[in-house]
């Protein structure tokens, strides 16, 4: 090969032909559920919806269905701007979040409803923006309260929601009379800062708490705050902590006798729900969420093909 020549190697993937897989095993839905499944060609190709018949469920369909039919795609602003406070608005642009995607145009309508959700998506898809967005649209600044609670599975993904949920904390007010009261973030994870959050918590709680459950659990049962005031509950990777033998009490024990659902407004959010139909169910009958509880599945990953050929093409130039 001369000297000023060269051989690039192209890697050619091609995907085999491989069998169609079997349906999956879930249990079938029981009474008096809608599976609106069936109608997700209406909205999208990628996007699902679950829920119960009543009138509100229905109404969510046709919303859904208008909106998908029209050309025109809203922007975050539009979505939110009824519902978010104005400076929330402002610092979103700031940071660039301009064009929503696939689970905040779908879940956002839903959750600024007033309805409870599980936001099934996977990872990067925009969850956590999604549920931090209602949280701003419910909390008061001026009210010296732990209004909203997100509880997650590890330290390390609790800070990263920290981080986001304090960036959009640090807008600014232009009513002169809020600028003085500021969102407030508490960040509760395990570690040697809970001796010193705990005075906090007593003199002067959060409106915003992100916290594991062990760590939320132990102030809980101490009593060292109280969720009577709470709006919004967040699971952040809700399956992770009901496959975990530890962590399971403390979440249900969360979920029902420190606070009721009927006062609250419950998200769940995870990329892999198993068995989502029974999940539902659950839900309902053990009253972690109302029963017009709401699940949106976007971005559905698709079965991966049997094997892959390789094959490559020395070229030279």
């Amino acid at each position: 090969m001369a000297s000023n020549s060269a051989s690039q190697i192209l890697a050619i993937t091609k995907t085999a032909p491989y069998s169609k897989p079997r349906a999956s095993g879930f249990l079938q839905s029981r009474k008096p559920y809608l599976n609106l499944c069936c109608l997700s060609q209406k909205f999208s190709n990628d996007n699902a919806l679950f829920c119960l018949p009543n009138s509100k469920s229905f109404l969510l369909a046709k919303e859904l269905e208008e909106r998908n039919s029209n050309n025109h795609s809203p922007t975050l602003r539009e979505i939110c701007q009824d519902h978010v406070p104005g400076n929330v608005l402002r610092r979103l642009e700031e940071v660039g979040y301009l064009v929503p995607t696939d689970v905040q145009r779908e879940a956002l309508p839903v959750l600024f409803s007033g309805n409870d959700c599980i936001l099934h998506a996977q990872t990067g898809s925009g969850k956590t923006l999604t549920y931090l967005l209602l949280i701003y649209s419910q909390i008061n600044p001026k009210k010296s309260a732990v209004q909203a609670l997100i509880v997650v599975p590890t330290r390390e993904l609790g800070m990263q929601i920290t981080k986001v949920a304090r960036m959009l904390a640090a807008a600014r007010h232009m009513d002169p009379e809020l600028e003085q009261k500021s969102y407030t973030v508490m960040a509760l994870l395990d570690g040697g800062m809970l001796r010193r959050h705990k005075s906090w918590l007593k003199a002067e709680p959060p409106a915003i708490v992100v916290a594991t459950i062990g760590s939320l659990s132990q102030l809980l049962e101490k009593q060292i705050f109280k969720l009577d005031s709470l709006r919004v509950l967040v699971v952040d990777e809700v399956d992770f902590l009901f496959k975990s033998s530890k962590q399971v009490s403390s979440l249900r024990k969360l979920l029902t006798s420190y606070s009721s659902c009927n006062n609250r407004q419950t998200v769940f959010a995870s990329a892999s729900i198993l068995q989502h139909r029974r999940f539902i169910h659950d839900c309902i009958q053990q009253k972690w969420t109302k029963g017009d509880v709401v699940h949106v599945h976007v971005n559905r990953i698709m079965p991966m093909p049997a094997c892959l050929y390789h094959r490559f093409v020395v070229r030279k130039f």
